[in-house]
């Protein structure tokens, strides 16, 4: 499992991880592909959100949704216990397609989370993290939002990395040379080997 909070560097530490051999299942490209494909599971959350979700193509309007349960908790909280389990049991058929590999890992914010919904067994939690300061900048360039949406992103999620879940703690603050080679000794003393 590959967690932590937004802004932090997931999505370059999953390459890193596919660059060694491990295929890295991506949540939020799952959950994409799961609306584009079962659109009912948008009917159902703008069912229970009382609100309309869709653009004008008809399709799910991702940044309505992010502004949506970025600013209102509850809301959150129904959409995570609707989309997790059905991304938890999508991932479970993605697994299918890698039994020779001994390792896959899954990029997933929400592991941690109290609101988290379906349960995952891993192997091992990784939380790569950065200083607050530093994330809201790679949101901001990122998402091209305000400081105010960023933050809001930030405080949005109630995650540590003192969680006793987690296996390793990666410091993404300095260049990518400094998290390759925390990566490298995370999988040697994990003894994880895929290629």
């Amino acid at each position: 499992m590959i967690t932590g909070p937004v802004g932090s560097g997931k999505s370059l530490v999953c390459r890193l991880l596919k660059d060694r051999g491990i295929p890295v299942y991506d949540c939020d490209a799952g959950a994409k592909t799961l609306y584009e494909r079962h659109p009912e599971l948008v009917d159902t959350l703008e069912a229970q959100l009382g609100a309309s979700l869709r653009g004008e193509d008809g399709k799910l309007d991702k940044p309505r949704l992010a502004a949506l349960i970025f600013s209102d908790a509850a809301a959150r909280k129904k959409v995570n216990s609707i989309v997790h389990p059905a991304v938890v049991n999508d991932f479970n058929r993605w697994c299918s397609n890698f039994y020779g590999k001994e390792w896959v890992g899954i990029e997933s914010a929400l592991f941690l989370s109290p609101e988290a919904g379906a349960a995952l067994e891993c192997d091992a939690v990784l939380y790569v993290d950065a200083a607050v300061s530093i994330r809201e900048g790679r949101i901001i360039a990122r998402d091209c939002c305000s400081s105010s949406q960023a933050r809001e992103r930030i405080d949005s999620q109630q995650i540590s990395p003192r969680d006793s879940r987690v296996s390793f703690v990666l410091n993404n603050e300095g260049d990518e040379v400094s998290l390759q080679r925390q990566l490298d000794y995370f999988l040697k003393i994990q003894n994880i080997d895929n290629r």
